[in-house]
């Protein structure tokens, strides 16, 4: 039988196939041209920008200046101090650099140098071949890519830098030299320890300039090898200078020596024979000389203006330093600040005394016009601030002090000064335990029980008004507390009604509440911020918005008490020829003696303590007990230092006003204040009627043990002054 054909598709079929196999191919043809177009556009784009890159204005002869120091001036206008730089940096021409620097730097960072035109291919494809295969990283930035970025393009982690950087370094150089691009690397090339260049770094970790590298301190001969050792040192930490650096970590560092050298023996730059003498037995002698501060009489002050630019101002580095010469106008009053440090001095000459800080403040703005500290081992740049340090880092108990603002709260809710309340003597047992340190009347007002410093009036006062509502508002007045002991459901103890943690700055500002008729004030240090090359960068107001807290009749009144404080109580060795409002402090154990005293116009508060208030693992107290002295309560150091420190400042306020020099340490057991000035009504406080407390069990801190007084100094006979000072002390 014979086969047949296939049957044929109809015509409409055949049709619909070619005509669906035609768009088909004429699609792929589309997205072929439309991927030819779209590689044409891209390769165009590169090459337009690149040739923008290559196009852009860029000045040659650009050099970054060198970081300045900011200066700080007082309300006046005079210079008082300066703040540093971060980075030390001090250009040198290349005649100073030499040459086994160069050679070192060039062998370990760029050993293609001096054959490449700014970008080195071959550098470039090995460090990919590293990265890819998994070998050890090693970078293929040239020395002239790496001086774009420090100077011209910075750090950040791009294509578009990196294809800029390169654009830039094969710019530069067609217009500079080797030499020239070489020197200027060195000069800026950060090596750790707050040092750019290789001038600042030699003088900072070998303590000789850059181009006495091969000099030997200590024989004052000159020798090659040691230069060698400390330049392959300084270059070895250039990829990682804050972590290899020798300060930091010398092992590395001793790594780091050696690959360098050995990297110059490979480059025929030394002998192998000359890279075994310089790497020697142990790094070069690291000596880690910072430049000293320059001299000021308010390093206290000028670190506390250095954290509220960075902090609340929110100033840069590069702003503050890079910026043509900043200078900043604070509210420090230059004579007050001489007459506080002076005050100390006079009152507190012996390095065994106690530490002391004095804070001033304008209360009518908050303005800080002095700050200062007496310290055991003297103050350290961006130390430990006793007198403004950060929020409840070094707060100590108030004492006594905290008792004028329980009276301004009074006065608020019904209260009156001549509202007569118990007054258990010497100690009340409702509601806690609290005492005096002696029997007197059993009933006082409110106004003799604050101008005595009655703790059984005020501490049953505080908790009855309700105790956080009162610390609330010493708070709002500006008192800026530390952290507050609770119990374990949370509630406050009832002894913080009489003491909490405070500094003598919150003191200050706290006062300055209540003396200017109730409106608080928050403390500022600023007043301008000025840069030479922008203008004014920061303006304060000159008369800054304050929040009113209390009524003025109320704040009139607690500071009428507080002038007989002063005037009769236990506050008299402060007496001046003006009025003065203040209130004394001490605390149990004698750890904490304070004086808080204003006028209008100025409220200075000074504490006494140590700055370690426990002896022998926190278990005895650091008492003040002083040779020559005796107990230390608010009413006597304290007060003298706050009357000293006003008899100072008259006498510099005068026409040619000028202190003695600076008292020499007194023997042990011999106590010299200087006299207060003539018209004070009293230089030893006054009797007053407030006992001193014992410590409540239920206090913000649990008491220690009181020593033995076999283990302390026996105090002399005390002065009648001193005996009646003995009533406001432990006001806790």
């Amino acid at each position: 039988m014979a086969l047949q054909s296939p049957a044929r598709p109809p015509a409409d079929v055949a049709t619909a196939v070619a005509r669906r196999r035609s768009r088909s191919a004429q699609a792929r043809r589309r997205r072929r041209q439309l991927l030819l177009w779209f590689v044409v556009a891209v390769l165009v784009g590169i090459g337009s920008f690149g040739a923008g890159l290559l196009a852009a204005p860029i000045d040659y002869s650009f050099q970054p200046t060198p970081p300045q120091a900011v200066l700080l001036l007082d309300r006046s206008g005079k210079v008082f101090a300066t703040i540093r730089a971060p980075q030390e940096q001090e250009p040198v021409p290349s005649s100073q650099i030499p040459n086994v620097v160069k050679q070192a730097i060039v062998a370990a960072e760029d050993e293609r140098f001096f054959n490449h035109s700014g970008v080195d291919p071959l550098a470039m494809v090995r460090a990919l071949w590293r990265d890819v295969s998994g070998a050890q990283l090693q970078g293929g930035s040239t020395i002239t890519q790496q001086y774009v970025k420090n100077v011209y393009t910075g750090s950040q982690r791009t294509a578009l830098r990196k294809l800029r950087e390169a654009s830039l370094a094969i710019r530069l150089e067609q217009h500079l030299s080797k030499q020239q691009i070489l020197t200027r690397y060195l000069n800026t090339l950060y090596l750790g320890n707050g040092t750019a260049g290789v001038q600042a770094a030699s003088k900072y970790y070998y303590g000789v300039p850059v181009q006495q590298l091969d000099l030997n301190q200590a024989t004052g001969a000159h020798d090659a090898t040691l230069a060698l050792a400390r330049a392959a040192t300084l270059v070895g930490f250039v990829p990682a200078p804050s972590l290899w650096n020798p300060v930091k970590n010398p092992d590395q560092a001793r790594k780091r020596e050696l690959y360098v050298l050995n990297q110059m023996v490979k480059n025929h730059m030394i002998t192998p024979q000359q890279a075994s003498a310089a790497y020697g037995d142990s790094l070069p002698k690291i000596v880690a000389h910072s430049r000293p501060d320059a001299p000021t009489v308010a390093p206290e002050f000028r670190d506390y203006v250095t954290d509220q630019l960075k902090g609340t101002l929110a100033f840069d580095d590069t702003t503050l330093f890079n910026s043509a010469g900043v200078s900043v106008r604070t509210t420090l009053d230059l004579d007050l600040q001489k007459a506080a440090v002076h005050a100390l001095a006079s009152v507190l000459p012996n390095k065994s005394d106690p530490e002391a800080a004095v804070v001033a403040v304008d209360p009518r703005n908050g303005d800080i016009r002095a700050l200062t500290t007496k310290e055991t081992d003297g103050y350290k740049a961006g130390g430990f601030d006793l007198a403004a340090p950060p929020h409840g880092t070094a707060s100590r108990s108030s004492g006594s002090t905290i008792k004028p603002f329980t009276l301004a709260y009074a006065l608020m809710h019904g209260h009156s000064l001549d509202e007569v309340r118990a007054a258990p003597q010497p100690c009340a047992t409702v509601p806690f335990h609290i005492c005096n340190a002696e029997h007197g009347s059993s009933y006082q007002t409110l106004r003799s029980a604050l101008v005595e410093s009655i703790n059984t009036v005020y501490g049953p006062l505080a908790v009855d008004l309700g105790l956080g509502k009162v610390l609330k508002f010493a708070r709002a007045a500006g008192l800026d507390m530390g952290p507050l002991a609770r119990d374990s459901r949370g509630h406050l103890y009832p002894a913080q009604s009489i003491g909490v943690p405070v500094s003598p700055l919150s003191e200050a500002v706290g006062y300055g509440t209540l003396v200017d008729h109730g409106v608080h004030h928050g403390p500022r240090s600023i007043l301008r911020v000025h840069s030479g090359a922008d203008g004014e960068l920061y303006s304060a107001s000159p008369k800054p918005h304050g929040n009113r807290v209390m009524p003025k009749a109320v704040a009139d009144q607690v500071t009428g008490v507080m002038q007989q404080v002063v005037d009769s109580g236990t506050g008299t060795a402060a007496r001046q020829p003006f009025p003065v409002y203040g209130k004394t402090g001490t605390t149990d154990d004698f750890t904490n003696a304070w004086f808080t005293g204003c006028t209008r116009t100025l409220c200075i508060a000074v504490w006494m303590g140590y700055e370690k208030q426990y002896l022998h693992n926190g278990k005895v107290p650091h008492r003040m007990i002083l040779p020559g002295v005796g107990e230390v309560f608010g009413g006597t150091l304290p007060a003298k230092i706050f009357a000293q420190t006003w008899n100072d400042y008259r006498i510099l306020q005068q026409p040619h006003g000028t202190l003695s020099s600076t008292p020499s340490p007194t023997p042990a057991g011999t106590f010299t204040a200087q006299p207060v000035p003539t018209g004070s009504a009293a230089t030893q406080p006054r009797r007053s009627t407030s006992p001193a407390p014992k410590p409540s069990k239920s206090a913000d801190s649990t008491p220690s043990p009181s020593p033995s007084r076999s283990l302390l100094p026996t105090p002399p006979a005390q002065s009648p002054g001193t005996q009646a000072a003995r009533r406001e002390r432990f006001a806790t």
